[in-house]
């Protein structure tokens, strides 16, 4: 919870007019939320997940290695960005850098016939 209140309750992270305040009661439908429910069947495409291994409060690293874990692409890989926590990997940086150095090869690699099928339909 502290990563998550320096980032969205300072200059860091707030934005002029954003509400960043959340009631308990609106709370149960994302509690409720299965972010992994039929992963091993339904989540076949390459997938790269990327978390920071100084580990918070509400689980992004747990989520992301049980995530590679369970889904179904033959192709996965989990980048661990080492010394920063996941609200770190949004604006420092020497975690985005690493992070980039590892999205930018993945979505020219797997992005690249996307991108020509939108062209040809545009």
């Amino acid at each position: 919870m502290l990563g998550a209140t320096e980032y969205y309750r300072t200059p860091r992270g707030q934005k002029p007019n954003g509400r960043n305040v959340s009631m308990y009661s609106h709370s149960m439908n994302a509690m409720s939320w299965d972010a992994f429910h039929l992963a091993e069947v339904l989540l076949t495409q390459p997938l790269l997940v990327v978390v920071g291994d100084v580990v918070g409060g509400f689980g992004a690293y747990r989520d992301g290695c049980e995530i590679i874990g369970r889904a179904a692409s033959k192709e996965k890989e989990l980048v661990v960005v080492k010394g920063w926590s996941h609200y770190d990997l949004y604006d420092k940086p020497e975690p985005v850098s690493q992070t980039l150095a590892k999205l930018i090869p993945f979505y020219k690699k797997h992005l690249k016939g996307e991108t020509s099928q939108l062209k040809a339909t545009a």
